[in-house]
């Protein structure tokens, strides 16, 4: 089942303050990966790696990281129980769906992408097993944080395991349109960094996704929604016979089938950050 998050009216009234323009500079991209560095306080630790891109959403990050290793790496993994849209994305290379359960079977000199939280509702007790497994067999890690912001969970980034390091806005406010991403790493594909180089004049990227960040990330910290949101959400599930997961847009029901509840509390949260 989808789940999905909501736009709140002070976001949206930011974003129309936004200024339109054909082209970017260097000076909006030095201050977009200043504003994302400030924003993903609570992962933090990969801003210390070599490079860094601007992304369209996150699926530009993985689809252009994924090609640039494909010859030099053995086999790509996803797991069963995370983004479906992943084993789209790996079908053309040699790729195998996982099951959490079967961490221990991941093969030396792959490539695993995953995301944290995920699509169980958290960062799930598999991660760390996850880490120290691809530590021992020398194989590195795509991290997914689209879900950032939507638990009141922290994480260190930093850890060498971690090829890239991914986040966007889509998820947090419901703005996938916007496609506003950030990906750091410490090699990735010139397909995500030239856009952003001196050789093109520093302006072959998004620059509306720019211009939207500027005005978000410095107004609405990440747990803007969430901190209002998790109460609501306990009532809710409290109410309703559901397990609230961490990622506050949804419950368990007792098949332990996800529900999106976003519909049904997000009228109780904008009137909670009206009231702010």
């Amino acid at each position: 089942m989808a789940v999905y998050s909501f736009c709140p009216s002070q976001v949206q009234k930011k974003l129309s303050q936004m200024e339109l323009k054909n082209k970017g500079d260097q000076n909006d991209l030095i201050e977009y990966r200043r504003l994302w560095v400030d924003w993903i306080n609570d992962f933090k630790g990969c801003d210390n790696k070599r490079d860094w891109a601007l992304s369209n959403g996150i699926h530009d990050a993985i689809i252009n990281q994924v090609a640039h290793l494909n010859k030099k790496v053995d086999t790509f993994y996803a797991f069963d129980t995370d983004y479906a849209f992943y084993h789209t994305m790996l079908r053309p290379y040699n790729y195998k769906a996982i099951s959490p359960s079967d961490i221990d079977k991941i093969k030396p000199n792959s490539y695993v992408i995953v995301s944290q939280p995920n699509h169980e509702g958290c960062i799930t007790p598999w991660f760390e097993p996850l880490k120290e497994h691809c530590k021992r067999v020398n194989t590195k890690i795509f991290l997914d944080c689209a879900f950032y912001g939507t638990t009141l969970d922290k994480l260190d980034t930093s850890d060498s395991v971690f090829d890239a390091v991914a986040f966007s806005l889509s998820k947090a406010f419901m703005l996938a349109g916007l496609r506003a991403g950030i990906v750091f790493g410490d090699n990735l594909a010139q397909t995500l960094t030239m856009p952003i180089s001196a050789s093109y004049s520093y302006n072959y990227f998004n620059c509306q996704a720019v211009e939207g960040a500027k005005v978000i990330l410095p107004n609405f910290k990440a747990t803007y929604i969430t901190e209002h949101a998790k109460k609501h959400q306990h009532k809710y599930c409290s109410e309703n016979d559901l397990i609230p997961a961490d990622i506050w847009m949804w419950g368990f029901n007792k098949n332990k089938h996800k529900v999106c509840i976003t519909d049904f509390i997000k009228d109780d949260i904008q009137r909670e950050l009206d009231s702010i």
